[in-house]
C-alpha cells in the first residue's frame, strides 16, 4: 500500500457551511500507521491560491501525471499529513511510487524536511 494513490473519504471544514464534511478525495499513502490505519497525503486542487504553500504543497499537473486521472493541476501537500483508517480507501488509483518514482521521492524528502523542521521547533 505504501506509495500508493487512493482514493479516500477525507473529512474537511466547510468554511461556506462552517461544519465538517467529507468528500471523496486522491491521497498518496505514505506509512503504515498500525494494522489497519495508513498515514497519507491530501492531493487537492488548491483552489484558494493564497492556500498554497509555495515550498511544501508539490505541483502536480495532469499531463505529468497522466496515471492519476487528474483534470486540474493539483498538489501532494507534504506539510498535511493525515491517519485513515483502511476502510476510508475507496479506490486504488495508482503505484505512484513506481509510476513516478522521480516525483514520489520530492515529496517525500519534502515530507520529511518538514517532519525534521516541526519536530526542531517543538523541542
Amino acid at each position: 500500500m505504501i506509495g500508493k494513490a487512493y482514493v479516500s473519504v477525507f473529512k474537511f471544514y466547510n468554511s461556506n457551511t462552517k461544519k465538517m464534511e467529507f468528500k471523496n478525495r486522491p491521497v498518496l499513502i505514505i506509512g503504515q500507521a498500525d494494522s489497519s490505519d495508513y498515514v497519507i497525503l491530501p492531493i487537492s486542487r488548491i483552489t484558494n491560491q493564497n492556500n498554497i504553500d509555495s515550498y511544501y504543497d508539490v505541483p502536480i499537473n495532469p499531463t505529468d501525471v497522466p496515471l492519476m486521472n487528474l483534470t486540474q493541476r493539483s498538489y501532494i501537500r507534504t506539510h498535511k499529513q493525515s491517519v485513515v483508517h483502511s476502510g476510508e480507501l475507496t479506490k486504488a488509483i495508482v503505484d505512484f511510487r513506481n509510476e513516478y518514482e522521480e516525483l514520489y521521492l520530492d515529496v517525500i524528502s519534502k515530507m520529511e524536511e518538514f517532519q525534521k523542521n516541526l519536530i526542531s521547533k517543538a523541542l
